[in-house]
């Protein structure tokens, strides 16, 4: 059967003419259809290239803030562990220097004790005691109270150490009183004004007594360089 084509004015055309049409379309729509393609490869594969790059920017960023992040952690854990040693250090310190307070003033009271009861010492404290009344205190008017433990002798050494004359003149006038309280030391009394340097006197600024002792110990306990 031979197959017959027309042309636009509607004549026959061989089926060669018709053929090779058919082949030049086809190619065309093969050509078309290639390079189509192509051109979706090409932006497929853009678009794969752009993905990775983001997704490689983005990685980088993202382990970029997480060692920043790490290391502000690392930081501050550090910081934490400084302070707290600072801390649990000075908290140490403290509980030592209490213990060593306690440790003075169970012993300070027996050791200003034994001084009083030395007699060359306890004729130094009562010196010592009454140069620094006629000093600060002054009325002329002296009352003395002691302990319950003087003898006479002792007495009458102390009313000759007070009632004789200043660099002045002046005299003083003395009374005496017995406290029983009186541990050591004695405590001198004059209108508006009195120095206690009894035991429980002396004692009294605990604060100061403190400071004082710890300075000096620190001092004979700090390494020599």
């Amino acid at each position: 059967m031979n197959v017959m084509g027309a042309d636009a004015e509607g004549h026959e055309l061989p089926a060669s003419v018709l053929d090779a049409q058919v082949e030049a379309m086809s190619q065309r729509v093969s050509q078309d259809r290639d390079s189509r393609c192509a051109q979706l490869r090409a932006a497929a594969e853009s678009q794969v290239h752009e993905i990775l790059r983001s997704a490689r920017s983005e990685a980088r960023a993202n382990v970029h803030a997480a060692v920043v992040r790490e290391r502000k952690l690392g930081d501050q854990a550090l910081r934490q562990a400084r302070a707290s040693a600072l801390l649990e250090e000075r908290q140490r310190a403290q509980q030592e220097t209490r213990a060593l307070l306690r440790q003075m003033w169970a012993a300070i009271a027996g050791v200003l004790e034994s001084r009083w009861d030395d007699p060359a010492q306890r004729k130094t404290w009562v010196q010592t005691s009454i140069r620094q009344a006629k000093s600060l205190l002054i009325g002329r008017s002296w009352r003395i109270e002691h302990g319950a433990s003087w003898s006479q002798e002792q007495l009458a050494e102390l009313g000759q150490l007070i009632s004789g004359k200043d660099e002045s003149g002046s005299a003083y006038e003395v009374t005496l009183a017995c406290d029983r309280a009186i541990r050591g030391g004695i405590r001198i009394g004059t209108v508006g004004a009195c120095l206690d340097t009894t035991i429980a006197g002396l004692l009294a600024s605990r604060a100061e007594i403190e400071s004082e002792f710890l300075a000096q110990y620190l001092a004979v306990a700090k390494p020599h360089e």
